[in-house]
């Protein structure tokens, strides 16, 4: 899935809704990461990531990221 493409899937969710990714592969090391003065973090990470599940879950978007290629 290109980032158009999850984009347009976002958009039919509520504008009021946290989107919140997680990714959790103990075989892919964090390159580095930062963190902004409201919480926000940006993670650097030497693969491709590819959405496994895209949802609501209690109000908020989840979507779930796994490797691209990965069984």
């Amino acid at each position: 899935m290109t980032v158009k493409e999850l984009k347009e899937e976002l958009e039919f969710y509520d504008e009021d809704a946290e989107v919140i990714f997680n990714f959790d592969d103990p075989s892919v090391e964090v390159e580095s990461w930062t963190e902004d003065k409201y919480g926000y973090k940006t993670v650097s990470i030497d693969c491709n990531l590819k959405p496994t599940f895209i949802g609501e879950f209690r109000g908020d978007m989840r979507i779930e990221l796994g490797k691209e290629g990965a069984e």
